[in-house]
């Protein structure tokens, strides 16, 4: 008798595992509620990690500018996007906290697409997306903001497709000199010499 038991706990414990598995590990794209930003910036990391391109940087860290000019191999550009890569709504906690609204212009074909967070400190507050007649990305803004009594922080993130990366950082601590940073890459293709 003892046998038997031992026996149904071990089939039901390997057909729980089996469930499991094929339960975690479901295609990603079937239970996307939203766009993976995730996969659209490892795409485009790859496509301009080529070295093909060069990354013209304008950096301005309260009010002090600095020029940088750089080789657009793929850890500089995969860096470049990490900002947008770890913007993720599609994980468990956020599935439910943002709105979906669009807007079709008939005149150029392109769409906006617009997630607008529901509560007040989800980070990112708000991402805007412009799609040409296609349903292909051609710009993207995330718009992340958080407040409480002590500290204040805005942040946004622009990507214009395959020409440009703007980032704008504002961040205040009580009683201490806000700090603002502003970076903007140009994506240029590399000139021959």
């Amino acid at each position: 008798m003892i046998k038997y038991w031992l026996i149904t706990a071990l089939f039901t414990t390997i057909s729980l595992a089996a469930c499991n598995l094929n339960s975690s590990s479901p295609d990603r794209k079937a239970t996307d509620k939203f766009l993976n930003l995730q996969a659209y910036f490892q795409n485009e990391s790859k496509y301009l990690g080529s070295g093909n391109y060069t990354l013209n940087k304008s950096i301005v860290l309260n009010n002090k500018q600095d020029l940088v000019s750089t080789p657009g191999d793929s850890t500089a550009i995969h860096d470049l996007f990490k900002p947008f890569m770890d913007v993720d709504l599609n994980k468990p906690s956020l599935r439910e906290e943002y709105d979906t609204s669009s807007i079709y212009d008939p005149f150029s074909g392109k769409t906006t697409v617009i997630y607008n967070s529901k509560g007040k400190q989800t980070s990112p507050s708000e991402i805007t997306m412009e799609l040409d007649k296609q349903g292909n990305i051609q710009q993207i803004h995330v718009h992340s903001y958080t407040t409480n009594l002590v500290y204040e922080y805005r942040q946004d993130l622009q990507y214009l497709q395959h020409k440009q990366v703007r980032m704008t950082t504002y961040q205040k601590i009580a009683f201490l000199q806000p700090k603002i940073l502003e970076a903007v890459v140009s994506i240029a293709p590399k000139t021959g010499n």
